[in-house]
């Protein structure tokens, strides 16, 4: 397995499409909103835990994991 991501990647490793280097940053940009968002959840007196839901594939051996929160009110 590689780290994909642009800041990780080697000219000789291999190379991705504008498509794919879109993708990837769309989802890094999302993590960051969401470790946003469960930071102020915490903050605010819930425990949060994401759990893998599914695993979506895309028929050509690709995949990736669907997310679901579990969410707790602290006492």
């Amino acid at each position: 397995m590689y780290d994909m991501t642009p800041d990780a990647m080697d000219q000789d490793t291999m190379t991705l499409s504008e498509r794919q280097t879109a993708a990837i940053e769309a989802v890094a940009d999302q993590i960051t909103r969401l470790n946003a968002a469960v930071r102020e959840s915490v903050d605010s007196g819930m425990s949060v835990e994401l759990q893998r839901s599914e695993r979506y594939h895309c028929g050509g051996g690709c995949w990736g994991d669907m997310m679901k929160p579990v969410i707790v009110k602290c006492v």
